[in-house]
């Protein structure tokens, strides 16, 4: 089952050209249903990708038809479409249960205890109210997952939870981004969330940390982004 859901909002600023990049659609797939974050004015598009490529929404042939059809709305606004327009990748959902018993990870309260070799910024994250687990070497954190908003935020516990993880070059190949990210889903499992993992589909790597960790591929996504020409 998949919904078109309307981005107006959206599309009046590209049509206004105040924003230097477009995404006239985005498409969630997660447990059989999908829904279609679009522009009006691609909205018919979606229709006929709906009916053509119903088999395989996500097929390489379904994702060029959206592409070029959203380059040529994009393109009478000054938008153009470069190699990296077309996103696709995997979403991935905890379960009941999550894998534990790898690498010890420590949740990060605050800023300055370690060094962080990771690029994520620990003072927004924490003013944020974001969570954070992290495996640390030698007084440095070198493998870090967080939430991509704050728990406490939320009026209900509960729901999917969308996390992210980085993990510092020189360290990556031990596990260390498989065991943050079981300890944050498993944190979060704990307080009724489920958690929500998305990797590009090239990026194999990571889709085999969500694995490892214990979270079960549940859907695809895609997004096209098209950036203002200002030459």
């Amino acid at each position: 089952m998949s919904k078109i859901l309307l981005d107006e909002d959206g599309e009046a600023l590209i049509r206004e050209t105040q924003f230097d990049i477009a995404v006239p659609i985005h498409a969630e797939e997660l447990c059989g249903e999908t829904k279609i974050f679009a522009y009006p004015s691609v909205a018919p598009l979606c229709e006929a990708w709906q009916n053509r490529y119903a088999d395989d929404l996500f097929s390489p042939d379904a994702v060029a038809f959206l592409k070029d059809g959203c380059a040529d709305f994009c393109a009478a606004f000054g938008y153009r479409a470069d190699r990296h327009s077309a996103v696709v990748g995997y979403n991935f959902l905890s379960g009941d249960a999550v894998n534990t018993g790898f690498t010890p990870c420590e949740r990060i309260r605050r800023e300055g205890k370690y060094e962080n070799k990771t690029t994520f910024d620990l003072a927004a994250c924490l003013a944020a109210e974001r969570v954070m687990f992290a495996v640390v070497r030698d007084g440095a954190i070198v493998s870090l997952t967080v939430t991509c908003e704050a728990p406490s935020a939320r009026a209900d516990a509960g729901g999917m939870m969308e996390i992210s993880v980085e993990t510092a070059p020189a360290y990556r190949g031990n596990g260390y981004a498989t065991a943050a990210v079981a300890a944050l889903a498993d944190w979060l499992s704990a307080r009724g969330f489920i958690t929500l993992y998305k990797c590009r589909a090239e990026n194999e790597k990571s889709a085999r940390v969500a694995a490892r960790a214990g979270l079960t591929q549940s859907g695809r996504f895609m997004y096209f982004v098209f950036r203002k020409d200002r030459s």
